[in-house]
């Protein structure tokens, strides 16, 4: 068996993994750009329908994506102390784990700045998210990450996708061994999970199985754009479907899917 984790941006989303029993949770915002911090009011609901959900017996854990900005990891000062914020909250409200990352400028792991993180997270799991596929050597990055403490890491083997990265994917387990979770992303759906868990043997899994929807304007509303040209249409949004995500987490269990 391995670790279900579903990627969730809306309270939906989280409510839905809840009730498929999903192993965690990672709750953050704007999917589109790989994935913000979320707001403090999501956050606090989706803790909230977590406790509701261990009242009758659930264990999903929720993990906060803790990332101040779209773009690249190497954070300015101001950037930085955003980031130790949403650590703090995360931490202060309740939630299971954070999910981070920071990179020097010159593309290696931010030791002291990691070190610092994972103090501030206090007694909370710490994923280094796929910050790490941005590395140019990843060996030394591994060492590093190993020497502070992380307790898991979210990656793609460095590549476009989890399948294009299968083979470092089953090296980096065969190298970590039980110091540090392997959680294989990128491109993970309930069709292609069972594969990938096949090929590679990470111990956990981390997907959005999510869909478009439309967003119908009532009355004489319309969708009129509101981000900057070519951002996207306002009336179309990401969230969990249930037939995928269903999959994803039979898969995970050895289930037939």
């Amino acid at each position: 068996m391995a670790i279900a984790e579903l990627l969730c941006t809306d309270l939906a989303s989280v409510e839905l993994a809840l009730e498929l029993g999903a192993d965690r949770i990672e709750l953050c915002a704007a999917l589109e750009v790989g994935g913000v911090s979320p707001g403090p009011g999501l956050l606090r609901e989706a803790l909230l329908a977590r406790d509701r959900a261990r009242a009758r017996g659930g264990r999903t854990e929720i993990v906060v994506l803790t990332r101040p900005r779209r773009g690249d990891f190497s954070l300015d000062d101001g950037d930085f102390a955003a980031l130790q914020a949403d650590v703090a909250a995360a931490r202060d409200l309740g939630a299971d784990g954070v999910a981070l990352g920071v990179l020097t400028a010159h593309g290696q792991v931010d030791v002291a700045r990691t070190a610092r993180l994972v103090e501030d997270s206090g007694p909370l799991k710490v994923t280094f998210h796929r910050a790490f596929d941005q590395l140019a050597d990843r060996t030394a990055g591994l060492d590093a990450l190993l020497g502070l403490g992380v307790d898991r890491l979210l990656t793609s083997g460095g590549a476009p996708s989890a399948w294009e990265g299968r083979e470092e994917l089953g090296r980096l387990v065969e190298r970590v061994g039980v110091e540090l979770e392997v959680v294989a992303a990128g491109g993970v759906t309930g069709e292609s999970a069972r594969r990938l868990l096949e090929a590679t043997g990470v111990p956990a899994i981390h997907g959005s199985c999510s869909h478009s929807v439309t967003v119908e304007a009532g009355g004489e509303g319309r969708a009129l754009p509101l981000g900057k040209a070519g951002a996207g249409p306002e009336d179309r949004r990401l969230t969990l479907e249930h037939g995928s995500a269903g999959q994803f987490i039979a898969a995970a269990r050895g289930a037939p899917s």
